[in-house]
């Protein structure tokens, strides 16, 4: 193989999701994920990864996108973050993810920075407390991503 072509990561281009969350696991993938964020703005944020999808309601994940985010601007607010951390821990397949708190500055509008903890294996279901979608991570960092508003 081409030595220069082995050095180019993989993208993949979530202009268009569907019309709910997803979640980027932060991992030494090889496979860029890239989203369109921060509304009019634009802005084109990426993160190495795996892409999971998030197992919340149809009415959480709208009440996410329609979090008052700072108008074209980079960063979200604490009482943003509560919020978010409040419905995803009101949902039993995103209780694992809370918003971190040292990203508040680097997120946006539809990228927004979460810590995640995720059991070693699908075992810990045993006991029927379901933790979503994903499994093996541990503690790990990643970012929920949803169509730009723009």
């Amino acid at each position: 193989m081409n030595e220069k072509w082995s050095m180019i990561m993989k993208r993949v281009l979530l202009w268009d999701i569907p019309d709910e969350i997803m979640l980027v696991v932060e991992h030494p993938s090889g496979v860029v994920y890239q989203n369109q964020v921060g509304g009019v703005v634009c802005w084109q944020a990426e993160m190495e990864g795996v892409l999971s999808p998030l197992d919340v309601s149809a009415g959480a994940a709208q009440r996410i996108q329609d979090c008052p985010y700072l108008s074209g601007r980079e960063g979200i607010t604490a009482e943003v973050a509560d919020a978010i951390d409040a419905l995803l821990a009101s949902e039993p397949g995103a209780r694992f993810l809370k918003v971190d708190r040292a990203r508040l500055g680097q997120s946006w509008e539809a990228w927004v920075y979460v810590l995640i903890d995720s059991p070693e294996s699908s075992a810990t279901d045993a006991a029927g407390v379901y933790h979503g979608p994903i499994y093996g991570f541990g503690g790990a960092r990643g970012v929920l991503t949803w169509p730009n508003s723009d």
